[in-house]
């Protein structure tokens, strides 16, 4: 099995020799962080993950995010992990004092009748990240109780109780999660239907050579090009997908039921890599339960192939007369997102750190601080070790690969069907998803690509089951064959756009020409659909089409025009609640100013400021709805919302977004201006209203 870099647990090999026995490749529709191009944000933009008549069940990992929102805007410290796309991560406020030890299992030991109003956030919190919003709404119901009936008596009542009310409006529109537990201890979560972006863009390409290129060789990028185009996807049809990978126990129930011969069993044994030959060997005696590590019945299944994968899948449906089956690779894409808004990996866009996964870590070649984390296990994991995502889906991202249902083409996303894509009629090997123990993080992506002959097992391969909902699915509008006019098809249905109607088939083709740097072709069908959106009076979709407008500008070197569609998707992102996608187009917009913000270079204790959890090395991006501005241009803005009643205020800390709201006044920062290189000229345009314009003076000032 090929890992697309060499790492301590997997030393180089020709490329020859890896495509003898098996190809892995990982990519994402992620770029907001792509050093070379932006361009591949402005389209990823239009592939938030949830449909409009799903948003809250599509957006967990948001809905974690505006929790924090709620908590800071009542000017306590920040606690929560803005980056995170799960409840788990992004309700840590947990973690604080009032919360329980991870060794203690997580249990719930203080009643709310002696929690204080932040204690009561806290243990909500704890329990939303267990899917019991229920529990957590009933925490926070009796603490706004309480304070009412204290009246003034309580001040920390009188300093919670927006926060407290913001929380238990939030919590009352949250969707519970849906899980099924089997009879041999499998447990599923749903995950709802809807739609998502699909496969990655050229200018990826760019981000993993720059990301990666201490290892980083020849054939690399032909490799990542089978993940091309990017291209929307719906999902019609909810369904329930394994928390975690299929375990050791489990497989060994099929196995003594039926007393099943795996693949490897049958043949010369499971694949390994031999450091000696340096290369991929099978090895006799190597099958699903005779491992190279002492194995356990909680660990991962390998050693097992897309045929024993599927002969188990047909057991199971046997047994509990339910349909069992493997993912196609479109759900299982969708199910690593967890939900999120672009997420790079289940838990948001940053690599990898030593609580996220299992992967080939300890690499000196690895960027950054990745040569120096440690995920705890040189082989295998125990299944769920690590955080789930926004879906509660353990291990997506590493410990093992994952088998899907679909043969591998090439160039399969060229031709594919927008609703419930099943993959190629034939082939000869079979797509595996997903990160594992053995190799480098750039496997770990949710747009990861792999693929192996049905018949191949590995020690770093297994899979993961996927029960059909049959009782959920999203109604399509079908294909008309009247003479009724593409516009009118599409305005029939407002909860999606129809896969035969103008709007969407009008985006998809905008992509297609913006990747092939067909600008003006591109602008054309984006604004055609823009005016189809209007007309049915979507935001959602207004946004992202406004959003994907803007990075197009932005290429062609017209800046003026980029920023105002940018700054008209800001609001409307907001105005919907969806906190990730306004992070993300604040980034951009501070990445097109002249000037990214202010630094913080010194806080007034007790202050606004202080209060709201800014510290010293924050960069202030946004206030009030304003961007790119210089100390002289800050200092206006704060006297000009010194009265207001609140007033956003977004920072921004290695390369991580916070936004919080704060009541308008005197901040207590001491600020500086932030000296930026001039940006290079492109060469296709130059832009309306730009003009060269030399640095300025570094100086500060206290607001």
């Amino acid at each position: 099995m090929k890992k697309n870099f060499p790492l301590h647990k997997a030393p180089s090999r020709s490329i020859q020799d890896l495509c003898r026995a098996h190809r892995l490749s990982g990519y994402d529709l992620t770029f907001f962080a792509a050093v070379a191009a932006f361009f591949a944000g402005l389209i990823c933009l239009s592939g938030l993950a949830g449909g409009a008549g799903a948003w809250a069940d599509e957006n967990r990992a948001a809905f974690g995010s505006s929790l924090k929102d709620v908590v800071q805007g009542a000017q306590q410290k920040p606690v929560i992990d803005t980056t995170a796309s799960s409840p788990t991560a992004a309700t840590g406020m947990i973690a604080q004092a009032a919360s329980p030890k991870k060794e203690d299992g997580l249990r719930v030991q203080a009643s709310p009748d002696v929690l204080t109003p932040q204690e009561s956030v806290k243990w909500a919190g704890e329990f939303l990240s267990r899917g019991d919003a229920g529990k957590a709404s009933e925490i926070i119901g009796k603490a706004m109780r309480d304070c009412d009936k204290a009246g003034d008596a309580r001040s920390d009542c009188m300093e919670w109780l927006s926060a407290l009310s913001g929380l238990k409006a939030a919590l009352d529109a949250y969707p519970e999660r849906k899980t099924y537990t089997n009879s041999i201890g499998m447990t599923f979560v749903r995950i709802p239907a809807g739609e998502f972006m699909m496969g990655s863009l050229k200018q990826e390409m760019d981000w993993l050579r720059l990301t990666f290129k201490k290892t980083w060789r020849a054939g690399h990028k032909q490799w990542f090009e089978d993940e091309l185009p990017l291209h929307p996807v719906l999902i019609t049809r909810s369904f329930y997908m394994g928390v975690t990978e299929v375990t050791v126990g489990q497989f060994r129930q099929f196995v003594k039921e039926t007393q099943y011969k795996t693949d490897a069993e049958k043949g010369d044994g499971g694949m390994i890599w031999s450091n000696k030959e340096e290369r991929w060997v099978a090895q006799k005696g190597m099958k699903w339960d005779s491992v190279p590590w002492k194995i356990a019945d909680d660990q991962p299944v390998v050693f097992v192939s897309w045929n024993d994968a599927k002969a188990f899948c047909r057991w199971l449906s046997r047994k509990e007369k339910r349909v069992y089956r493997l993912p196609t690779e479109a759900e299982w894409e969708k199910a690593c997102r967890g939900g999120a808004a672009w997420a790079r990996y289940p838990w948001g866009n940053r690599l990898p750190g030593d609580s996220d996964c299992n992967f080939g870590d300890g690499n000196p070649k690895l960027p950054g601080n990745l040569a120096t984390v440690d995920d705890g296990y040189q082989y295998v994991s125990p299944v769920g070790s690590y955080k789930p995502n926004g879906y509660g889906l353990h291990d997506m991202a590493g410990n093992v690969m994952e088998w899907v249902e679909d043969y591998y083409d090439r160039n399969y996303f060229e031709n594919s069907p927008l609703e419930d894509p099943k993959g190629p009629p034939k082939g000869v090997s079979h797509v595996n998803k997903g990160g594992n123990w053995f190799a480098s993080p750039a496997d770990g992506r949710c747009a990861f690509r792999g693929f192996s002959g049905p018949e191949m097992s590995f020690w770093n391969l297994g899979f993961r089951v996927v029960l059909e909902d049959k009782d959920e699915q999203i109604p399509v509008t079908a294909k008309k064959k009247d003479a009724s006019s593409s516009s009118e098809r599409a305005a029939e249905d407002s909860a999606f756009p129809p896969s035969d109607g103008d709007a969407i088939i009008l985006f998809r083709q905008a992509m297609y020409a913006a990747q092939q740097q067909q600008w003006d072709a591109a602008v054309e069908d984006l604004e055609r659909a823009l005016k189809i959106y209007e007309q049915r009076d979507d935001p959602m979709w207004i946004a992202r089409v406004k959003a994907t407008l803007a990075g197009i500008y932005a290429e062609r070197n017209r800046i003026y025009k980029s920023k105002e569609l940018y700054t008209e998707a800001l609001a409307l992102f907001r105005k919907i609640g969806d906190v990730q996608s306004a992070r993300l187009i604040l980034a951009r917009l501070g990445e097109l100013e002249t000037s990214p913000g202010v630094r913080v270079v010194d806080i007034e204790k007790g202050g606004i400021a202080d209060k709201a959890g800014v510290v010293v090395g924050d960069v202030i991006i946004e206030y009030g709805g304003e961007t790119g501005f210089r100390v002289s241009g800050f200092k206006k803005l704060v006297e000009d919302f010194s009265r207001a009643s609140q007033v956003t205020l977004s920072t921004m800390n290695n390369g991580e977004i916070t936004t919080v709201l704060v009541p308008g006044g005197h901040l207590g920062v001491a600020v500086e201006d932030i000296r930026r290189p001039p940006r290079p000229q492109r060469t296709q345009e130059r832009g309306e209203g730009q003009r060269d314009r030399r640095p300025q003076r570094q100086g500060r000032e206290r607001r």
